[in-house]
């Protein structure tokens, strides 16, 4: 992995945690914005095409637009002189499913209003779907992250590289899980 990939992984690790604490105080213990004022379409094709796409959730414009957001943000390199191509859009995309994990899991744990230890099946009603102890969204994301990265190809070098990006974002992830539980930070204080 070079340097400049290593440094663009931290980046995009930083936009994933400011992402998950700023849509931890906007949303608060209720995901999936329950409690939010926010558009949710009456049911159509669309809508359901989304909630089957996204493991029965339903279609919020909160969703919409923040996921819109996050995808324009992340093509801003190519109009600031990156070189567009097939290749390179598929592994934006491909960064755009990792990250989408990294920012959802980061949310339960620096949340101040929900508890961590609630990650459960049982807890996330959102999450509809779990495989080893995980909501099945997450090991869906990593397995068309990983297609795209490597271009529905073979080609290992690529392999490589993305399980190093996985391997890196795992490893920031671990150390806000235990500084987060060891310093207590992110708690709201009982009343």
């Amino acid at each position: 992995m070079t340097p400049d990939l290593i440094l663009q992984i931290f980046f995009l690790f930083l936009f994933c945690f400011i992402l998950a604490a700023l849509e931890s105080q906007i949303e608060g213990e209720a995901g999936w914005a329950q409690n939010l004022p926010t558009w949710r379409p009456k049911d159509n094709w669309y809508t359901h095409f989304y909630r089957k796409v996204m493991s029965g959730k339903d279609m919020t414009g909160y969703h919409l637009f923040v996921f819109s957001l996050v995808l324009v943000f992340m093509h801003y390199p190519y109009f600031t002189g990156r070189v567009w191509s097939w290749s390179a859009e598929l592994a934006t995309f491909s960064l755009f499913f990792l990250i989408a994990i990294v920012w959802d899991f980061l949310w339960f744990v620096i949340n101040p209003r929900y508890d961590f230890g609630h990650f459960w099946a049982e807890q996330v009603w959102w999450h509809k779907n779990w495989f080893l102890h995980l909501p099945i969204d997450y090991w869906i994301g990593f397995l068309v992250s990983m297609l795209l990265y490597i271009r529905f190809s073979l080609n290992w070098f690529l392999l490589k590289e993305w399980l190093q990006i996985v391997a890196l974002l795992f490893i920031l992830t671990l150390a806000v899980v235990i500084f987060a539980n060891a310093v207590g930070i992110f708690r709201v204080k009982q009343k």
